[in-house]
């Protein structure tokens, strides 16, 4: 009873929220991920890195995972190296990810994190900055390449490349390997819709858990504009 007392007390002076081991799903993907869990995380892929921020975040969450970062854009990975020479467990990798294994031809933005793989978004614009090629790689190749048997998260931040990211994913689906799947989705053409992942990882029995950061429109209107997604799979649900 006291206990209940000083929380409604803290809450009403302070306007915090106290949760005890009930905070609602989609508060934080840290708490949700180590909930649903079977044992730490081994083996994370940062696809779509830009300049680290996602693996620090993950490497202060998830202390016992290798993580490994994948960005293809010059001066991106110049500053995911440094970032990448300051954290244990990390290793970055100047690819991108996708359906297949090519060289491809990249725009590059004057917004650095607007890259794409994307057709309808790598194409010329006015104001580019020029082009680089960049090697394309699968997370099948790569995962036999490196002799990993298990992804416990795949993360991708990819501008619209996820459903081809994934694509590259088949394989390692159907064996079962890859446990969380974390990406950005919305609702506009930028974006791949929520229904085409959800209709292209149920096959594998990967499912939405929960959304995280959602985020307003660019022209300050308050409807909903992307957010981000965990996908979990079944027998972690």
């Amino acid at each position: 009873m006291l206990a209940t007392l000083l929380k409604n007390a803290f809450e009403r002076i302070t306007g915090a929220r106290i949760y005890r081991n009930s905070m609602p799903r989609g508060t934080c993907l840290v708490h949700d991920i180590g909930k649903l869990a079977k044992g730490p995380l081994r083996e994370i892929w940062d696809v779509g890195a830009h300049q680290g921020e996602t693996a620090v975040r993950f490497r202060k969450a998830f202390a016992k995972a290798t993580i490994r970062s994948f960005e293809p854009i010059g001066k991106n990975f110049e500053e995911l190296a440094k970032t990448s020479a300051s954290l244990n467990a990390h290793h970055c990798y100047r690819l991108a990810l996708g359906p297949r294994r090519e060289k491809v031809e990249m725009r590059i933005r004057k917004a650095s994190v607007l890259h794409s793989l994307t057709p309808e978004l790598n194409k010329p614009e006015p104001d580019d900055l020029g082009v680089e090629e960049a090697e394309v790689e699968t997370v099948d190749h790569l995962r036999s390449r490196m002799e990993i048997d298990h992804m416990d998260l795949l993360k991708l931040d990819v501008e619209g490349y996820e459903s081809q990211v994934i694509e590259g994913c088949r394989s390692t689906l159907e064996q079962g390997k890859i446990s969380f799947i974390y990406l950005e989705t919305g609702l506009d053409d930028r974006f791949v819709p929520l229904e085409a992942l959800v209709e292209q990882l149920a096959p594998f029995s990967i499912y939405p858990y929960a959304f995280y950061e959602q985020t307003p429109h660019w022209t300050g209107s308050q409807r909903l504009w992307y957010w981000n997604a965990l996908f979990a799979k079944e027998d972690l649900l």
